[in-house]
């Protein structure tokens, strides 16, 4: 064995699944800040497809397998999530999202952070504000959201 495989099949030891098959590739590992950066900015995509009501977009953001935990307990996959926009029953007037924290591992990634919301549920507008945990899966280069639970804040 060369030096050069020794180095990379030691480095590999101490890298995430992910760094380490692009390590022993020989290629080099993504950058964990843009990668972080690639999260934020399909959780911002999501908040803002959410508050146009793009349906399309959604459909590329959101995992087919997601389970989606409103504030108020109700829990609906991705055809239901996206049923209530296409029905109007829930409307997002505004999401301004806070505080995001993005923690990377491999090709999941677990966001948290908080958000005010403006929302129209079958006609009762609110203001509301929530903590939130969502969970993200890269598949085929993307980054869909495949789990979100959010607390209603007092």
């Amino acid at each position: 064995m060369n030096r050069r495989v020794l180095l990379r099949s030691l480095g590999a030891l101490f890298l995430t699944p992910a760094a380490a098959t692009e390590l022993l590739a020989g290629q080099a590992p993504a950058n964990p800040r843009k990668i972080e950066d690639d999260v934020r900015q399909a959780e911002k995509d999501r908040f803002a497809a959410m508050v146009k009501a793009d349906v399309g977009a959604l459909d590329k953001l959101l995992a087919s397998d997601l389970t989606y935990t409103h504030g108020d307990a109700r829990v609906l996959d991705k055809a239901g999530f996206i049923a209530d926009f296409k029905s109007g029953a829930f409307k997002y007037a505004s999401i301004e999202p806070n505080e995001m924290n993005v923690r990377v591992f491999g090709d999941v990634a677990v966001v948290t952070g908080g958000a005010a919301m403006h929302v129209i549920q079958n006609g009762t507008d609110a203001q509301i504000k929530i903590r939130y945990t969502d969970v993200h899966v890269r598949r085929n280069g993307s980054w869909q959201m495949v789990a979100w639970e959010a607390t209603r804040m007092p």
